[in-house]
């Protein structure tokens, strides 16, 4: 499996502390609750439907980005990653990238999940983990509608198992909108 593209030619993200006001066209408020669950495996399953992980790359990355373009990471050290994409009924509607350092072991076992949702794994209450707050963000120019694989919206935390750092990005793809709204 080859990791998702990365175009580190396009600008970097803006991160808000909030999400924004203004959400991605066709969206509802259903759709900026979704973007706020603690835990998006629980939310998602909660709509409905045929809930389904597909992994599209794991093993070690170096320079990271966005899957989309634009960098995220505050260093550009080689990091272990797991980049998945959540379907329903079979849309994708998000595509998650999770990273941590080449040494974490904890964390590696952790990301070595399989199809199983990561979710289950921090919220399941067996790790001790610490979570940041959310930081949010509109991808701009994210195409027309009818490209239910183009991102318009991320979120991204920080996970700390005893000062280890899981970084989990999810980004919100158009086809969310057809599910939710």
């Amino acid at each position: 499996m080859k990791p998702i593209n990365q175009n580190s030619m396009n600008p970097p993200l803006n991160w808000q502390d909030k999400l924004p006001l203004e959400l991605p066209q066709g969206w509802n408020e259903h759709a900026a609750a979704l973007c706020q669950a603690q835990s998006l495996t629980a939310a998602l399953r909660a709509l409905g439907g045929s809930f389904t992980v597909k992994v599209l790359y794991m093993g070690e990355l170096g320079g990271l980005g966005n899957p989309f373009g634009g960098n995220y990471a505050e260093t550009a050290a080689p990091q272990f990653v797991r980049d998945v994409l959540l379907h329903l009924d079979g849309v994708p509607v998000v595509q998650a990238r999770s990273a941590c350092s080449l040494q974490s072991q904890a964390w590696r076992g952790v990301l070595d999940c399989g199809t199983q949702p990561l979710g289950e794994r921090l919220f399941d209450g067996t790790l001790p983990l610490k979570r940041s707050a959310f930081e949010f963000c509109l991808i701009e120019n994210a195409g027309g509608q009818d490209d239910f694989r183009r991102p318009v919206a991320a979120r991204r935390s920080y996970f700390d198992w005893d000062g280890e750092v899981l970084e989990l990005t999810e980004y919100f793809l158009a086809g969310l909108a057809s599910i939710v709204c």
